[in-house]
């Protein structure tokens, strides 16, 4: 064999696969959550994170907050007294709908490093009460 023959391959399909990245488990398609205050498209994860999903990406900020605000229980002056990384994580992802995928290489901890339209969030200490 050539000197490229003896390279395996790697399955660029697991790369795309929804999961959540924190914890690596497939997620489910956002739906739409209810709230006291109305409703966001998202859902959590078996590890505790909240997802919230923009498909237009002009809005992250308020899936942002949603998203956090649903970590703490709808509790919306906890919500805001959280400090990044010290009191929770995100990670930014982006997400296609039409086939429940991401983009590979898509994970990031700054919003500012693709355009992105989903976000997770995850409590670390799990202050909700």
């Amino acid at each position: 064999m050539g000197k490229y023959g003896q390279h395996i391959r790697e399955d660029k399909s697991v790369l795309t696969e929804p999961r959540c990245p924190f914890c690596r488990t497939l997620f489910e398609r956002p739906r739409e959550v209810s709230t006291i205050l109305g409703y966001f498209s998202g859902g959590t994860c078996g590890c505790g994170a909240v997802f919230s999903y923009d498909p237009t990406r002009k809005n992250m900020g308020e899936a942002f907050m949603d998203a956090l605000a649903y970590a703490c229980n709808e509790d919306w002056d906890l919500a805001q007294s959280l400090e990044s990384e010290k009191d929770f994580e995100e990670k930014f992802v982006v997400y296609r709908e039409n086939d429940h995928t991401l983009s590979s290489k898509a994970v990031s901890s700054n919003p500012k490093d693709r355009i992105v339209n989903m976000i997770f969030v995850k409590l670390k200490n799990q202050q909700t009460e």
